[in-house]
């Protein structure tokens, strides 16, 4: 998708400067049409900005979607107690 590739080169300046906001734009722009792997980049962001539930969200539509990845992140924040299992039937 070329929203997931533009928010690549945002996050790390190639041939752009570097941008989150318009990072941030893209990968929402590639959650919406699918894409496991910027729902996996939005987790890790918000993370950074200390949105643990909206970080859950994101992992769990990424696992939903097949991401191997955001499937085992998930199982350690279960296991540290950070997602129950109503946030999995949810």
């Amino acid at each position: 998708n070329a929203h997931l590739k533009l928010a690549v080169m945002y996050a790390d300046g190639e041939g752009v400067e570097k941008d989150e906001e318009k990072e941030i734009y893209h990968l929402e722009e590639a959650a919406i049409a699918g894409h496991p792997q910027s729902r996996k980049n939005l987790a890790f962001h918000e993370f950074k900005s200390g949105r643990v539930d909206n970080e859950v969200k994101h992992l769990i539509i990424a696992a939903n979607l097949g991401d191997d990845d955001s499937i085992q992140a998930l199982k350690e924040m279960y296991s540290c107690g950070y997602v129950s299992k109503e946030d999995f039937a949810s």
